[in-house]
């Protein structure tokens, strides 16, 4: 009977325990799955976690001051919190490659980022560098391009359709190449600097309120490349920031073409990605596929995958290279904008290549 009666104890003790951490689960909301997913957040620690408790707010606001593209993620131009402290085996095993961002390090990333173009929304965050044609025609040429229409495959004919109601013509469609061409005076403005090369070619689709980035080729990232660099070696990156122009980001680029094209460029509302290859952008997306279907090989057409800016996938996908053009339009024009509340689909074309389109919601 004693040994009964202590049996009895311990079920009970346990079944009290897993009914307490439940009840805790329930006031903790970093520990609930999204309400806005069909399936369970991959997301389920805090940021000090995610960090590994080697990086505070400080370092991470830090990231946003950099001279480096918008293309060429602020992320990996400061610091390398790879894979640190990962906190899953599904994550641990998706990656098992250091060169590559992890997807709690982009959720932190984006909670902040995000956070950060709200204020801009509520008028409390400085809007960033506002450059016009004087700053634009300094170091590039802007070359207008026979227009080839949509990208082939159907995939963003599918997009048109489902989000505009209709596909664009080929008439429709601006294509517009700008090229870092130029010899210019770099951000000290003592020096008459090499042009890098670097190129913006986007479509622009005025009546769909629409830009689709087809080839981007960013200054950062041709300096750092043997092949690519003018100086016929890779450029240490200590040394970009002096031999880019002042204007020389995706995200001002491409609104200052867009703002050429339009007379109202607030009404932008959908911005997307062609044909992605770079390696911290495709990991994220390689590891939400896991997360949802359990491979990332599989055939994912649009409308692909989709999540609202409330979730932490969002938020993750917001801060990856071929997002960071999208966040900085936000944040650097939030008056113009209006206040949004974007939603972000991720899909491959018939290749089986990872695209991206995100919606600019007006909230």
């Amino acid at each position: 009977m004693p040994t009964n009666r202590l049996s009895y104890r311990t079920v009970g003790g346990v079944v009290a325990f897993f009914v307490s951490v439940s009840l805790l689960a329930s006031h903790i909301p970093f520990l609930q799955p999204s309400s806005l997913q069909i399936f369970q957040s991959p997301s389920k620690h805090q940021s000090s976690n995610y960090l590994g408790g080697k990086l505070s707010l400080n370092e991470l606001q830090s990231a946003f001051s950099s001279n480096t593209d918008d293309d060429v993620s602020p992320i990996t131009a400061h610091f390398h919190p790879r894979n640190s402290h990962v906190n899953s085996t599904l994550e641990h095993r998706h990656t098992k490659r250091v060169d590559v961002m992890s997807y709690g390090y982009a959720v932190c990333k984006g909670r902040l980022l995000w956070a950060q173009i709200q204020s801009a929304f509520n008028g409390q965050h400085p809007p960033g560098a506002q450059f016009g044609k004087a700053k634009f025609e300094e170091a590039w040429a802007l070359n207008p391009e026979p227009n080839q229409g949509l990208p082939t495959g159907g995939h963003w004919d599918s997009a048109f359709r489902d989000l505009a109601n209709r596909v664009p013509d080929q008439q429709s469609i601006l294509r517009r190449v700008a090229v870092q061409s130029k010899p210019f005076k770099n951000n000290a403005g003592r020096q008459v600097v090499t042009p890098t090369g670097g190129k913006r070619d986007i479509l622009y689709v005025p009546g769909w309120s629409a830009m689709i980035a087809t080839n981007v080729q960013s200054p950062c990232a041709r300096l750092a490349d043997n092949d690519d660099s003018p100086y016929g070696h890779a450029v240490d990156a200590k040394d970009i920031p002096t031999l880019i122009p002042p204007m020389h980001r995706l995200s001002d680029i491409s609104w200052y073409v867009w703002t050429q094209l339009v007379p109202n460029p607030g009404l932008l509302r959908y911005i997307g990605h062609d044909f992605i290859v770079t390696g911290d952008t495709t990991s994220i997306m390689e590891y939400l596929t896991i997360v949802r279907f359990g491979d990332d090989e599989v055939d994912l057409p649009w409308p692909g995958l989709w999540y609202d800016i409330d979730t932490d996938e969002a938020k993750a996908l917001l801060v990856v290279p071929n997002s960071f053009a999208t966040a900085y339009i936000m944040l650097d024009h939030a008056a113009a904008l209006g206040r949004r509340k974007p939603r972000v689909h991720v899909f491959k074309n018939y290749r089986g290549v990872w695209c991206m389109l995100w919606d600019l919601v007006p909230a």
